[in-house]
């Protein structure tokens, strides 16, 4: 009985396999794969076109010239004999090929007479090449095939410089501007136009090669919901820094006031930096400083732990137009400490408020009085260019008052370093601080890059 139902088993098996066996050669395909590519005539044409000489400009001895059709490089020179004298001219950088290219190197060089000795350039003398608006050649910018961007060469005498600082002598000083191109990749930026009317994605693209792409100073206007009332108000956000000297390369130093930083022109909400509550606690009072303010969390959309506040969806961060927020990088802060803690804070924001010595320079010349004594970040900070622009010291500081947008009055606004020797925040209004629990001005700002 055994042997049987083993042999049946055995057959059974056999016809399933010849089915399979079967059914795979049935199945049998070939496989092939055609193709055939066809390269259009391709040209790679970049050069100079057009020359136009300004209006006013010291006659030249050698002029610069193009045959607008395959220069790659002209020459010019002019002798100067009194400051106010200028050379400016105009000319198209022209992509007649069929291949879009894009900025890949620019430099802009002095030298001696011989062509090679490379040297500063003259006090009295200033030399600028940029598009014909004003806006700087930068890497990666585009220019697409079949089009051409005007520049503008302009080199002056300057009429500014003290009388010691003219030359004694004749001298000739030699300027080599080169702007290098190759084809344009997914890196490539649309030049910029102004910064209120170009888009997050141009500006973004811009500044990462070349921060001063926008001047400081320069506004563009937002819309956002901050009273929670389903309708957008305006709010302008301006340009308060665009360089990256070489401090901020220092171990341990605050990049709040580095590369490309946006502020929000005027006060654009109140609120508290703390809430009241025990001064030995982190996040009340000064305590823990701006690491664990009440405020930091209002900006960043995050949760306020002491008060057990969740501002996900109601923080100023969270409001802001999207196209912007996805620009926004995270910045390292340094904050100054009150009289509660023992160091400085580092944190990693988006938005952040700025510190002391980020809007005011000092004079009153002694380390332990002023604000180089009440700020204890102050050498970890630096003056944001916006600011020593307008001149504004802790003696002078009418230019940087704010106003509310709600009621177009001025206001103080909070800074995000605590006051040294007690448990208040500095404040903008003149050099002063204020309680945490109060609800000054709320001016935020960040980085893009």
């Amino acid at each position: 009985m055994i042997r049987v139902k083993n042999k049946k088993t055995h057959v059974f098996m056999l016809i399933l396999l010849l089915i399979l066996g079967i059914g795979f050669a049935a199945l049998a395909a070939t496989l092939k794969i055609n193709g055939t590519i066809t390269i259009d005539s391709a040209k790679w044409d970049v050069h100079f076109e057009n020359v136009e000489v300004v209006q006013g400009s010291v006659t030249a001895t050698t002029v610069p010239v193009s045959d607008n059709t395959t220069t790659t490089e002209m020459t010019y020179a002019v002798d100067f004999t009194q400051p106010g004298d200028f050379y400016e001219f105009t000319v198209d950088i022209a992509n007649d090929g069929t291949i879009d290219a894009m900025v890949n190197l620019v430099t802009n060089k002095v030298y001696a007479a011989d062509g090679e000795t490379e040297k500063q350039l003259p006090a009295y003398l200033s030399s600028t090449v940029t598009y014909v608006d004003g806006a700087p050649i930068s890497k990666n910018q585009l220019l697409s095939k079949q089009t051409s961007e005007k520049i503008k060469v302009r080199v002056e005498f300057r009429s500014d410089v003290d009388a010691s600082e003219l030359p004694s002598t004749n001298e000739t000083t030699i300027f080599k501007f080169s702007s290098t191109f190759k084809q344009a990749d997914d890196t490539s930026c649309q030049r910029p136009t102004t910064f209120e009317n170009d888009s997050w994605d141009v500006i973004q693209c811009n500044v990462k090669n070349n921060p001063s792409s926008y001047p400081v100073g320069a506004t563009k206007n937002i819309e956002m919901d901050i009273d929670g009332d389903n309708t957008n108000e305006t709010y302008t956000l301006r340009v308060a820094n665009n360089t990256t000297p070489s401090e901020c390369s220092q171990e341990g130093f605050s990049q709040t006031a580095c590369g490309f930083v946006i502020e929000f022109k005027d006060i654009i909400a109140r609120h508290r930096m703390n809430p009241s509550g025990d001064s030995n606690i982190e996040g009340y009072y000064a305590k823990g400083g701006w690491e664990y303010s009440d405020m930091r969390a209002y900006l960043n959309s995050k949760k306020y732990l002491n008060g057990e506040i969740d501002y996900t969806n109601t923080g100023i961060y969270s409001i802001l137009p999207s196209d912007l927020k996805s620009k926004i990088i995270d910045t390292i802060a340094v904050s100054g400490y009150g009289s509660e803690d023992t160091k400085n804070f580092i944190t990693t924001d988006k938005l952040y408020l700025f510190s002391p010595h980020e809007i005011w320079e000092d004079v009153d010349g002694n380390t332990s009085s002023g604000l180089d004594y009440y700020d204890k970040s102050y050498s970890n900070t630096r003056q944001l260019d916006y600011y020593k622009a307008k001149g504004v010291t802790t003696s002078n500081y009418s230019e940087a008052k704010k106003i509310r947008v709600d009621n177009g009055s001025e206001y103080y606004w909070w800074l995000r370093s605590a006051y040294s020797s007690d448990f208040f925040f500095h404040v903008v209004g003149n050099f002063s601080f204020s309680s945490s629990p109060t609800n000054a001005g709320v001016s935020p700002a960040f980085r893009i890059g």
